[in-house]
């Protein structure tokens, strides 16, 4: 089977990512300040909750990459993950008037639960798709890409419809991700092939031709070193996969560093809408605005990184977009009240740096894949891909169980547990913690993952060099 997809087989491909993405605003942005502060659960409550929901939807990710690979099929865990999602999403963006935890554990719970069985084969799907260096960068490139469009669309959506209560905002892209899902998937389902079977495949055969190739993999080394491989054939069980990738260098330190530049790229997202009501004093349209020119920048935004990295190396275009974020955060500290202007430049600038965010760093986990491959003789794409999404579900997590709970013992909200939404005026105290957790804790945060991925000695030589050893290994 060709290892070039058709440009046919790419879009079908980054279609439901799309319809994934519609929800992101409501899951990720709205949805805490939502049942926190507008319906009444209380912000410590909320951030509590949320907190378990992905610990819990996080501890599947591994054992859904894992499945995958064992059954060596992609497409079945996609279909019923996004079904699973779906329900999920009826009832958590369509909630009573006063929703009790359970409800919002229940529900919140089977979304993320599904959203897993979706997005981990999906992800390592991409990267079985193409293991050319340029043309996988295209692929995840225009996956992102048709997410952010689907962030777009939740963003223009609203605005367009003037719809700006809360409620009404998050079933009305409910809705829509349910429509526009089920017709992604489907062509996803129909035209793009699971290549996990034919990799597989090749990967045995080679397997079974390892005794005449025995010498050529004893002088074997790493571009990196004299590490030679280990011929180690198949994964065997989860536990010894895991413990396995430990010792995957590039794995461990890009795994961190996509850690820690969540955890400060969740902290302004589970914030924002308390920074727009409370920090600034903004109204909802404003909030709907700001939302939508941050991922609109994003988007064009995107295929400069790419290019940028197709160039100069994915590793350190990445490094400089996470300092040009952290410029921007700088400046937070010094907006005053109803300072919508301001505010407007920095989402601007924080969006550019959010599309290197979602373009560069997948595809650097794909050649990370390459090495472990090539490294350790195993084809483990879904165990990788499954600890990368649960890093980055750890990241969200610790987000909302620091930053919702001490907001909330600070008395952001009032002392009616956020039923009505007044901020005390003589409170100044919480809201300079909502700027330092909004803006000075990511700064910090993103300094430590600019110095971890500095000098990442995976570029496109490399790579290049990885692939043609593979391609030797392989024939």
């Amino acid at each position: 089977m060709s290892t070039h997809p058709s440009r046919r087989t790419i879009l079908c491909y980054a279609a439901p990512a799309l319809a994934a993405a519609i929800p992101t605003i409501p899951a990720h942005i709205l949805l805490p300040s939502l049942y926190g502060d507008t319906l009444g659960l209380g912000l410590t409550l909320t951030g509590i909750l949320f907190f378990i929901i992905r610990l819990i939807d996080m501890l599947t990710d591994p054992l859904v990459g894992y499945a995958s690979d064992r059954m060596k099929m992609r497409k079945p865990w996609v279909v019923v993950g996004a079904f699973l999602a779906g329900i999920g999403i009826w009832f958590l963006f369509n909630p009573p008037a006063a929703p009790s935890g359970w409800y919002l554990f229940g529900w919140a719970s089977l979304l993320f639960i599904g959203w897993t069985m979706f997005q981990v084969p999906y992800l390592a799907w991409g990267a079985e798709l193409s293991r050319d260096y340029h043309q996988r960068g295209t692929i995840s490139a225009l996956r992102e890409g048709a997410g952010l469009v689907g962030i777009l669309l939740a963003g223009i959506i609203p605005v367009a419809l003037g719809i700006n209560a809360p409620l009404a905002q998050t079933a009305l892209l409910g809705n829509v991700t349910l429509v526009a899902g089920a017709i992604g998937v489907l062509m996803l389902a129909l035209f793009v092939p699971d290549m996990l079977r034919s990799i597989s495949g090749r990967w045995t055969t080679d397997a079974s031709a390892s005794h005449q190739q025995s010498a050529f993999r004893d002088r074997a080394v790493s571009p990196w070193g004299n590490q030679p491989i280990l011929p180690k054939w198949g994964i065997g069980r989860l536990c010894d996969g895991c413990k396995g990738l430990w010792q995957n260098r590039l794995f461990v330190r890009l795994l961190f560093a996509w850690l820690i530049n969540g955890l400060a790229n969740g902290l302004p997202a589970v914030c924002f809408p308390l920074f727009i009501r409370y920090g600034l004093g903004l109204a909802p349209v404003d909030q709907n605005m700001l939302i939508l020119l941050y991922f609109a920048v994003a988007i064009l935004a995107m295929p400069v990184w790419v290019m940028l990295g197709g160039r100069y190396g994915r590793p350190v275009i990445w490094c400089w977009a996470m300092v040009l974020a952290i410029v921007a955060f700088a400046f937070v500290p010094l907006l005053g009240q109803g300072d919508f202007a301001g505010f407007a430049v920095i989402c601007v600038v924080t969006g550019a740096a959010l599309g290197a965010d979602l373009a560069l760093p997948p595809a650097i986990q794909a050649d990370v894949d390459d090495w472990d491959r090539y490294r350790f003789a195993q084809a483990r794409t879904g165990l990788l891909f499954a600890l990368w999404n649960m890093t980055n579900k750890l990241a969200l997590a610790l987000a909302a169980g620091i930053a919702l709970p001490i907001l909330g013992m600070v008395g952001l909200t009032g002392q009616d547990g956020g039923q009505n939404g007044a901020l005390m005026p003589e409170n100044d105290t919480a809201k300079l913690v909502l700027v330092v957790i909004y803006a000075v804790l990511p700064i910090v945060l993103k300094i430590m993952a600019v110095a971890m991925m500095w000098q990442f000695p995976l570029g496109l030589r490399h790579q290049l060099a990885l692939r043609r050893r593979l391609a030797r290994r392989m024939f």
